[in-house]
Order: structure tokens, then sequence, then C-alpha cells
């Protein structure tokens, strides 16, 4: 189901939800009922094969009419077995699956005794399940995880994650707030239908995601039907999944008070913008000045975190987070619309409230631990981002040599302009570089990346000439409509919401556009849209050259273009592979993977060509006339 079309319908069951909740209720519950009957059917037919062979050796083994009825039963076995063992591996797929655990630093009870009494208080006022273990992460983040440990098996290991820069941006009693939400989606306090489609819609996209690597035929089929089947799960019951965010805050509420949990609400969303627009790129700004990754990280940010929430930097970060609007992005709702819910008002007593708080939940809940479990997840960074970190300081101290060549260079051309600008936004992103673009446009005014550039800062001021230099770059470059909507559908949100949403449904659309052509991409389709390259005589004996070298087992390839969207001009190249009649699918592969690993003068798919596929392909290839790569 393409995004546009989920989004549509999402709006249509918002609206029966709204007029009629207990036929929405009915629909929701039976399209999960069909999720069940579904996976039923999966294992049912894994089991299938399995129970057959069992039922033949049976037979076999007992002697039962061992004349001709045994004969029989050999044969039938012989018959089945492919396909019986391709079934039993698919159940055993299914159902034993080991689903990636999360990840994270594990807390003990002696390092946080704190903690672990809140999760007991919360069992046992909520009469909940347990919770199996704690982890620390290094996000801004919280969650309740059920791990399966016997696929679907069951037995569900509950696993709370927390990261530490949550927990250092809010108080113990704001956190509080924050566990009683995820705990609330894990008991369904309020709720058990509620919690069990937040579970059932985590279980799907596991099931997603496991199915995507399944390869042999029968799973193959089982994937498909979980495919087709998703997108209508997600959709029919995104609506029930958002109202359970609005319980788990109701739920928060009755356990930490509506006041604080409406200042953790403020304070995650206020700390989430910090850290996306100023926290990363200043320690990624960091990285063009020290050789070495910074020690103290986690330090750098409760530090920096903190200054946030001193006014008036926590009015304007406030009054931003407050402006976004509720979707069908993301089944948690807006900020606006959660403290709505909650009843707080926002006004200058809540921005006195969201003062940094005198002691963090971090410091209250991890106490002596603290000291020694920050430098451990430091040091975890430090050793992940080395590599990096040396990366991007080698390629800072070269741009910045090259714009001290740029800058006594003198005169310089509209392509060094432009390259000048590139290099400003990564030495020096507070610069103005508005009159360096518009030197460049004079020069040159159908620079594209110029002209997007021109039109974003246009944007930034509050210009909305900005939107005609986007639309401009997007008529000549489809690839541009995805930021470029992006973009308008920002700026008018809260200028013209009928605007905006026309920007943001064409974002939508052309983004499964896009999905639907990268999917294109990775199959050689019995319809896909052929025809003779467009290139010249020197690149096709390049190619040809490199796959002759790369490629002695190939006997016959060939080259052509394929159209993947004819209205927006989108194609690509590919080459075909044929070798000896009998070759594996994993000597197939590694052929691929040599002809493929070599630069080529253009970006190309590489398929291997079965013998199935190749009469059919040779009768288009002999229509459109196109002959085989000279490969003697």
């Amino acid at each position: 189901m393409v995004d546009a079309k989920f989004d549509a319908l999402v709006a249509r069951l918002e609206t029966l939800a709204a007029r009629r909740p207990k036929a929405y209720i009915a629909v929701a519950v039976s399209v999960a009922a069909l999720g069940l009957a579904i996976l039923g059917l999966a294992v049912g037919f894994a089991l299938f094969g399995a129970v057959a062979v069992a039922a033949i050796a049976f037979i076999i083994v007992a002697k039962v009419h061992i004349g001709a009825i045994a004969v029989h039963a050999v044969k039938l076995l012989l018959l089945l077995l492919i396909p019986a063992y391709t079934m039993v591996k698919a159940s055993v797929t299914l159902l034993f699956a080991r689903f990636p655990e999360p990840e994270g630093r594990a807390l003990s009870p002696a390092e946080a005794p704190e903690l672990f009494a809140v999760l007991d208080r919360l069992r046992r006022d909520m009469k909940g399940p347990a919770v199996h273990a704690v982890l620390l992460t290094d996000e801004l983040n919280a969650a309740i995880v059920q791990h399966p440990r016997f696929g679907l098996m069951g037995w569900e290991k509950n696993i709370l994650i927390l990261g530490l820069p949550l927990l250092q941006v809010l108080s113990a009693e704001e956190a509080l707030s924050v566990v009683a939400h995820e705990y609330g989606h894990l008991s369904g306090y309020h709720g058990r239908l509620g919690g069990f489609i937040y579970r059932f819609r985590s279980t799907w996209k596991r099931l997603q995601e496991l199915s995507s690597q399944w390869r042999d035929w029968g799973s193959r089929l089982v994937a498909r039907l979980f495919r087709w089947y998703e997108p209508y799960f997600n959709a029919y019951t995104f609506v029930l999944a958002r109202q359970n965010e609005y319980l788990a805050d109701r739920t928060a509420a009755e356990v930490a008070g509506a006041g604080n949990t409406a200042n953790a609400l403020m304070r995650i969303n206020m700390a989430a913008l910090f850290e996306h627009r100023d926290f990363w790129p200043g320690i990624n700004r960091q990285a063009a000045i020290d050789p070495e990754p910074i020690a103290s990280r986690s330090a750098v940010w409760q530090e920096s975190v903190q200054a946030v929430f001193r006014e008036p930097l926590n009015a304007a970060l406030l009054s931003e987070a407050r402006q976004r609007k509720t979707d069908h992005l993301d089944t948690h709702p807006a900020l606006t619309d959660r403290l709505a819910a909650l009843g707080v008002d926002v006004d200058e007593r809540s921005l006195e409230r969201l003062e940094p708080a005198a002691r963090t939940a971090a410091a209250a809940w991890l106490g002596s631990s603290l000291d020694p479990i920050r430098t451990e997840l430091d040091q975890s960074w430090r050793a992940a981002v080395v590599d990096n970190w040396h990366q991007r300081h080698a390629q800072m101290t070269e741009r910045r040599r090259r714009l001290d060549e740029l800058d006594a260079q003198g005169a310089l051309t509209a392509d060094e302009r432009w390259e000048r600008v590139l290099v400003l936004g990564d030495v020096r992103p507070e610069e103005d570089v508005q009159q360096e673009i518009e030197a460049v446009l004079a020069e040159k005014p159908d620079h594209l990346p110029a002209r997007f550039r021109r039109g974003m800062l246009r944007l930034q001021r509050d210009d909305a000439a900005g939107i005609a230099d986007l639309e401009a770059v997007m008529a000549a470059d489809p690839d541009a409509i995805s930021p470029g909507c992006q973009a308008a559908w920002l700026f008018y949100q809260n200028r013209d919401p009928e605007l905006a949403e026309r920007y943001r449904r064409r974002w939508l659309d052309y983004s499964a556009r896009r999905a639907a052509m990268d999917n294109e991409k990775q199959v050689l389709a019995d319809d896909a849209r052929l025809a003779p390259v467009d290139l010249d005589r020197a690149t096709v004996a390049t190619i040809a050259a490199l796959v002759r070298e790369h490629g002695p087992e190939v006997r016959r390839a060939y080259l052509v273009r394929r159209t993947l969207d004819a209205e927006l001009d989108v194609h690509d190249y590919i080459v075909t592979l044929e070798t000896a009649l009998f070759t594996g699918a994993a000597a197939a592969q590694e052929i691929i993977n040599r002809v493929a690993a070599p630069p080529y003068p253009v970006g190309m798919m590489i398929f291997h060509l079965d013998a199935q596929q190749r009469r059919r392909f040779h009768r288009r290839m002999r229509r459109l006339g196109i002959d085989p790569l000279p490969l003697a």
C-alpha cells in the first residue's frame, strides 16, 4: 500500500472512530483476527510437510500392508522429500526464529536500587507483568519491548530500555511518568485490547523484518502473505495505537501527576530539537578541530542540554516544539495534542517549571553507579566513532586547506564559487553565503544545486520567494522533489495549512513512486520496459571489456536501458549474464559479485539469467534489435 493510500485510509478510520467508536473497534478487532488466522495458516502450511513425512515414515516402519502400500509410500516419500524439507525448514524458521535482542548496558538492582523499587511498585499497583531486564543506552529514548525467547513459541522477556541522555534531562518524578507510560503499554492498564494491539503491532513488525531474509520458496510464499497483510493491519490499527498513546499518558499522569507528565513531554520534545539541531552538529564541528573524539561526551550533553532549559532559550524551543502537527507518520500524537489531552495549559508558569532540574533522574536512580556507568558508555561511544572521527578530522583539515587556496586565489569561476559555498558549509557553517550563491546564479542561472540552496535560505528567512526556486529545481530534477516538498510543507504548516497539505501529499506520492522504482531496480521483471542503450560506442566497449575480464564464465551478456518511471524520465542500465546451463545459485551470485566489483562508466544493475528466463529474454532482444555484448 503506497503512502498516499495509507494516509487516506487512516483519515477515514479516524473519522469512523470519532463518530462510531464501537464500529471502529469491531473493524480493528476483525483485522487483528485476520492476522491471527494468517499466522495460523502460515504455521499450518509450514507444519504440513513435517506431518506428511512423519505419517509416511510411520507406515513404512510399521510395515502395514508391506506390499504395494509400502512401495507407493516410498515413491510418495521421495516425491515429497524436497517440498517437505522446504516446509519443515519454513516451520522451524517461523516458529523458532531468533529475533535480535535489544542492545544496551544491563543494569542490576544493586546499581540502580531506586529504579528497581519504582518498577516493583508499578507492577504491584498496576497488576502487570514483571520487567525481566533493564538496559541503559546512549540515546534520548525510552521503551519497553517484549523479546520472544523461542520465536513465535513465546515466553516473552520484558525489557525496559532507558537512555542515559533522557535520564540526564528529566527529574526523577518526570522520569517516573515516562516509565509509567511505557509500562502502561505493556500492562494494558486502561484496556486489555489496547495493550494487545500494541504488542501485536510489535510482533508483526518483527515478523516483517524476519520474513525479508527468507530465501526458500516455501518461506517466500509466507513472506508474500505477510507483506500483503501488514500495511492493512498497520492502517486499521493505527487509530487504536494512537489512542493507546493517550491512555498511556493518562496512566503516567495517574502515577506521577499530570504536571510531571506534561513537564516530561515538554522537556523530551525540546531536548530532541536541541539534539538534532545543535548538539550533534556541534559534536561534528568538534571533529574538525580535535584529532580524537571527546572523552566525556555525556557530561557535555548534560551541561549543554540543561542550559537549554534556562530562559529565554526554553521559551523559543518550547514554541518550536509546539508547532509540530499530529500526522499519520507516527502513532505518537504531537506535543500540543498530548498536553491538551492531559488538561495542561502552557503559560509562563510552565516555563518556570522547566528550569533545569535540581537533581536529575540519572543522579537519583543511579546514585554512586552514575559516574562509572557514564564513563563506560563514553568509552563505548569513543570506540564506535573513532574511525569516522579520524576520517572527518582529516577531511576537514583538507577542506580548510582548500578554503585558504580559494580565498588566496582572488577571482573565482562560478564552479569555484560554488565549491567555496560547499566548503564554507563544513568549515564555517555560521557564515552567510547568500552573496556567493547569487554570484554563482548570475553567471550560471541554471545551476540547480545553487538555486535549491538559495530557495532553502530564503525559506529560512521567511521569504516565500524560496518556493519558486524549489519548484524550478524540482521540475528539472526529480531527486529534488522529496527534500523540496518537505521544506515547502514545513514552511507552510503554520502559514497556509491547505497548501502545506498539498505539498505533504506530493512528497508522500513521490516517496511511494521512488520506493516502487527502488524495488523494481532489484529484480528483472518480465514486464520491465527495456530499450537499446543511448550510450556511445566507447562506453559500451568499456563495459564489454570489464564483463569479459571479470566474468570469464559468462557466455553471453546483454546491455539494455530500462525505464523505471516514464513520466519522471527515470531510467537505469542493466546487464544480463548467461553462463553454463546448470550454474547453481551460489556460483551465479559469485560471478555477479566479481563482474559488479570494478568501477563502470555508468551505474548498472547486473542480473544472471537462468535457463527458464533465457528464451523469453532472447525473444525480447530480437524484437528490440539488441545484439549481445562482444565478449570474444
